[in-house]
């Protein structure tokens, strides 16, 4: 009955619009973050924000011991908790954002990240995850640029660039980025800072409160972005209009969802930016820089003693542009701009994929 548990629960996070692919390898995920209570208990609770006395109401038994459970849940990683006009809501957290990242964010190590870590990188290759992030009519998360990259002819910069998007949200935290934490539990990690996955609003607040990140103000932000771009590290975002809640900075090497471009063959498991890289042929020095520092192999010197750009492969995110050393590379306006969804589109077509 034990066993039974984890594959109903396993049942119900696969109805979220970011599913959860039956596998072995899931399972001993779900056994290792859920005791067998909490699993019963998180095969019940819905995946909106729910206030405890309607929760109380639908599932019976005694709001504080039912309290008790979701907020020792909610410290584990597996259930959200907010607060709303003093109303404190739960919800059950899915595999992105949620109980994928939640144990890595904090950036400790301890016995159960090292478990993790391996089944979550079987998991994606061999599991199904993959295909269930990356395979995706519109993909969850979109390239954003740096504006010092974008060149505009009318001296207008627009208002789809990181530093834009980060001004408008009004709670910034930042944590360790699960991904590369990861792969470096398995020894296959990289050089690159790893606190730099910055999340914002509810998810911000509840990632500060539960010790799994710390809170930045604006400023501390973008020089840790500014940071991340000379790194060479990509920026993606929620792939929808308005206001977003994550900001990661990716790398070539660890990101799930460029390892799924990569690697697993989904060429839409990233929306690229609306900017390509393009190159002065006669400012090129043929220094090699850029074709190292790309994360996809966009731009190559291919032999010669010119950069080139292969527009349907580059992700536009600029990342070639700052170590340039004749100042050849700029992003500039793609012929075929693609609207980004807004946030009713986006949540529609994660529906219906």
């Amino acid at each position: 009955m034990t066993e039974d548990v984890y594959r109903r629960l396993a049942a119900h996070l696969d109805e979220m619009p970011i599913g959860a692919p039956m596998s072995e390898e899931l399972l001993e995920i779900l056994r290792l973050l859920f005791t067998p209570e909490e699993a019963e208990l998180a095969c019940k609770l819905p995946f909106t924000n729910t206030g405890l006395e309607d929760l109380a109401s639908q599932l019976g038994g005694d709001p504080e011991t039912l309290r008790g459970m979701l907020d020792a849940m909610a410290a584990k990683g597996t259930v959200f908790r907010s607060a709303k006009q003093g109303v404190t809501r739960y919800r059950l957290l899915p595999t992105l954002v949620g109980f994928s990242e939640t144990p890595f964010w904090p950036g400790r190590e301890n016995e159960t990240v090292r478990k993790l870590a391996p089944l979550w990188i079987k998991y994606l290759y061999r599991g199904g995850w993959g295909k269930e992030i990356a395979d995706r009519k519109v993909p969850l998360v979109r390239v954003v640029p740096v504006e010092e990259e974008v060149s505009s002819p009318s001296g207008i910069l627009p208002y789809e660039t990181v530093k834009d998007l980060v001004k408008k949200v009004d709670y910034h935290a930042v944590a360790y980025c699960p991904c590369r934490q990861m792969k470096a539990y398995v020894g296959e990690g990289c050089e690159h800072e790893r606190e730099n996955c910055f999340h914002f609003g509810s998810m911000g607040r509840y990632i500060v409160e539960h010790g799994m990140g710390r809170e930045l103000t604006l400023e501390e932000t973008l020089k840790k972005l500014q940071e991340a771009h000379e790194e060479g590290l990509v920026f993606t975002a929620d792939n929808y209009q308005g206001k977003i809640s994550t900001l990661c900075c990716c790398c070539g090497c660890c990101c799930v969802f460029l390892q799924s471009r990569k690697t697993l063959g989904y060429a839409n498991a990233i929306a690229p930016s609306n900017y390509v890289a393009r190159v002065d042929e006669e400012a090129c020095t043929g220094c090699g820089t850029c074709e190292e520092r790309c994360p996809v192999g966009a731009i190559s010197l291919d032999g010669g003693e010119t950069a080139a750009v292969d527009a349907a492969a580059c992700l536009g995110c600029g990342v070639c542009v700052p170590t340039c050393s004749g100042q050849a590379l700029s992003l500039r306006r793609r012929d075929k701009a693609t609207g980004i969804p807004r946030l009713e589109e986006f949540l529609a077509a994660q529906l219906e994929n």
